[in-house]
C-alpha cells in the first residue's frame, strides 16, 4: 500500500528522474515506485491511489503485462533513493492522520511541507515565501512552537516520524526564538 508514498515519489529531484529516463525513457516516475513494490517476492497485490484517467492508463500500461524488476533496476532505484533522501529534510507524505490527534490543532503536514520547500529553495535563493505562508497558516492553526510534545501524532503516523523533534526544528526555522518551548 502507498507504493508512490502519497504521490511524493512521482515528483522527485531532476537528477533521479533523469536516471530513470536514461534507463527507460517511456516509463513514468510513478511506475518505478509501483513496479519496485510489485517486484518483491510474495507481493500479490499493489494498491496505488490515482487521481486522474491519465494515471489509471499509466498504471495499466506497465501492470497489465507485468515484468518484475531486473537486478540493474533495483540498483537504479537504490541510487535514486539516495538522491531523493538527500533532497527531503522531513519525509512526510502529508496523509494528515496526525492532525486529528493533535490537541493544539497544529497543521503538521503543512508545516513540514513548508519546511521542506524552504530548505530546497534556500540552496538557490536568499528569500523564500514559506515564512509568509507559515505565518498565514499559524493564524488558523497552532504554531509548531505551541506543540506540547504529547506524542499523540507520532502514535498514528504511518511513516513513524519523530514529529515532536521535527516540530522543534520547524519552530526554530519559522518562529526563531519564539519556538523554543
Amino acid at each position: 500500500m502507498e507504493p508512490v508514498k502519497g504521490g511524493t515519489l512521482a515528483d522527485i529531484p531532476e537528477e533521479a528522474e533523469k536516471l530513470f529516463k536514461s534507463y527507460h525513457s517511456d516509463m513514468s516516475v510513478a511506475s518505478w515506485a509501483i513496479r519496485f513494490a510489485a517486484s518483491h517476492e510474495n507481493v500479490m497485490l499493489v494498491l496505488s491511489g490515482m487521481s486522474s484517467m491519465e494515471q489509471l492508463k499509466d498504471n495499466l500500461s506497465y501492470m497489465e503485462n507485468f515484468k518484475p524488476f531486473a537486478p540493474e533496476e533495483f540498483e537504479l532505484v537504490c541510487e535514486a533513493a539516495k538522491m531523493i533522501n538527500q533532497s527531503v529534510a522531513i519525509p512526510c507524505t502529508g496523509c494528515s492522520y496526525c492532525i486529528n490527534k493533535c490537541p493544539i490543532n497544529i497543521a503538521i503536514p503543512k508545516y513540514f511541507a513548508l519546511y521542506n520547500a524552504d530548505m530546497r529553495e534556500l540552496e538557490t535563493k536568499a528569500w523564500t515565501a514559506q515564512t509568509m505562508l507559515y505565518s498565514h497558516f499559524s493564524e488558523q492553526y497552532g504554531k509548531a512552537g505551541d506543540c506540547i510534545r504529547c506524542g499523540q501524532c507520532e502514535k498514528i503516523c504511518p511513516q513513524h516520524l519523530p514529529i515532536r523533534e521535527w516540530m522543534k526544528k520547524v519552530a526554530e526555522r519559522f518562529e526563531g526564538d519564539q519556538g523554543n518551548s
